[in-house]
């Protein structure tokens, strides 16, 4: 089957975008990816990167369809105009490719690392597949965000999943803010109430999807002969990178400790030390493409020499660094 995924970044979060596309080239056999381009510099860049399987759209186009998401960005955030946009975009990408017979919708800090195949037997005849955050017990009040993780869907073209996604877009034009109220969280929580409201939701139990730092806790690793590690006895599918970045050359913020919590070093080498290195390739070869541009190393490009001192001193307090220096270079922990 040809799988059809759609994203989003601004050019800030180039280099993460194309690094989760070359991720799918390595895993996915046959697929397109359509990139909701926040800015106009990242849509001339992925125009420019010129490859078939990476379509990207503007955000004016998106806009201009749905003029009363247009109308929210005044009063929105940055970050809380993207929220608005995840029930938005899968919505206007139907329309927009009518050939389209299911989207799967990735957040842009993903990386794959096997075919996401087996989701698409749990979503069998069903309209929507969500996932989880599956947090362990010491985690769980981080259920008041929500507890399915919006950075990954599956959507099937039938009346049900529009009902749903209409009723989703409604919400967060209503009410998409960046705080947690009883009901309510950002994009996020509102899709608590979708198995209840559809039995065309399916629920993902798989895992290897999905995993992240809030997470990866509850499983049990295990090392393959390949130098793979694979998650309670299944493959893993992707992993959700979700708060990591690099502070400066060979410095990189893992993240992992935001949750208390420390992950084996081999482990973490593989998943983290691996992620590092094809971000830095995927930077290289956009510095190689596009050799006027600048792709800073640090995510954001304005960051001054006392914020980037101040975020390896919290990195430090909270366990989050890691060196990470390229292909082939060695990791460990700072």
């Amino acid at each position: 089957m040809k799988y059809r995924f759609c994203t989003c970044f601004d050019r800030n979060y180039l280099v993460t975008g194309l690094t989760l596309f070359r991720s799918l080239l390595r895993s996915v056999p046959d697929f397109v990816l359509y990139a909701a381009a926040l800015d106009e510099e990242a849509y001339r860049l992925l125009q420019e990167w010129g490859d078939a399987r990476l379509v990207p759209v503007r955000l004016s186009e998106i806009e201009e369809a749905d003029p009363e998401f247009a109308a929210c960005r005044p009063g929105r955030s940055r970050a809380e105009y993207c929220f608005t946009l995840s029930p938005v975009l899968p919505l206007f990408l139907f329309r927009r490719f009518p050939e389209a017979e299911t989207l799967n919708y990735l957040d842009a800090d993903l990386f794959f690392y096997r075919d996401p195949e087996p989701l698409y037997r749990e979503l069998g005849e069903r309209s929507i597949l969500i996932c989880p955050h599956r947090f362990p017990e010491s985690l769980r009040w981080r259920e008041r965000f929500g507890i399915y993780n919006v950075a990954y869907q599956i959507y099937r073209r039938t009346p049900e999943c529009f009902r749903l996604l209409e009723r989703w877009r409604r919400q967060c034009i209503d009410w998409c803010f960046d705080r947690v109220e009883p009901e309510r969280f950002a994009d996020q929580k509102y899709l608590n109430e979708w198995p209840s409201l559809s039995a065309d939701v399916a629920v993902s139990q798989h895992a290897g999807a999905d995993v992240g730092p809030w997470n990866w806790m509850t499983l049990d690793w295990r090392k393959a002969e390949d130098g793979s590690w694979n998650p309670s006895g299944e493959p893993l599918l992707f992993y959700h990178y979700q708060g990591c970045r690099f502070l400066m050359s060979g410095v990189l913020c893992h993240n992992l400790g935001s949750y208390g919590t420390r992950m084996p070093g081999e482990l973490r080498d593989y998943l983290y030390g691996g992620y590092g290195r094809k971000w830095l390739e995927t930077r290289e070869l956009l510095m190689r493409r596009f050799p006027r541009e600048e792709f800073p190393l640090a995510m954001r490009a304005n960051r001054t020499g006392f914020s980037i001192f101040r975020g390896v001193l919290s990195g430090l307090r909270h366990h989050n660094l890691m060196w990470c220096r390229g292909v082939g270079a060695p990791t460990a922990s700072l």
